[in-house]
């Protein structure tokens, strides 16, 4: 008795090893192939963010933006150094608070894209409409000449 598929193979060796050799290059095409990788690298940390910065109890103060990147401050104090020599405060910027509720920020990370925050140096918060811009209103009467 014969071996089944020895009997029936049409192909001599040398053209299966051809074919196989032809398939084995094709393969190591598509494989070098490089396909985009969607992947999100944007971590918290790295991301940019615009801020508003008010200080506390000014009314008349508009309000400061400015860009911080968490990544480059190891923690709230060096970004609150930072802070000082951008809002003039008599002793500089100790601590920070959201203009809604007052409550303190404790921790850099907590900071969002496009808020707004109120500086403080030692005094406690004080509740003004910090986003609404008063600018005191002058008037000038002007007489028109014929």
């Amino acid at each position: 008795m014969t071996d089944v598929l020895s009997s029936n193979n049409q192909w001599s060796l040398s053209t299966m090893a051809e074919v196989s050799q032809q398939q084995h290059q094709h393969y190591k095409k598509n494989t070098r192939r490089t396909v985009p990788r969607f992947t999100n690298n944007i971590s918290p940390r790295t991301t940019l963010r615009k801020i508003t910065l008010y200080r506390n109890g000014d009314r008349y103060f508009t309000g400061k933006q400015i860009m911080i990147t968490p990544n480059n401050y190891t923690n709230l104090r060096h970004l609150l150094q930072e802070l000082s020599s951008t809002i003039d405060l008599p002793y500089g910027v100790r601590r920070l608070f959201t203009p809604q509720h007052g409550s303190e920020i404790t921790d850099i990370n907590i900071l969002k894209d496009g808020a707004s925050y109120v500086c403080a140096s030692f005094e406690p918060f004080q509740k003004l409409e910090y986003t609404a811009h008063v600018v005191p209103r002058v008037t000038y009467n002007i007489e028109s000449r014929k």
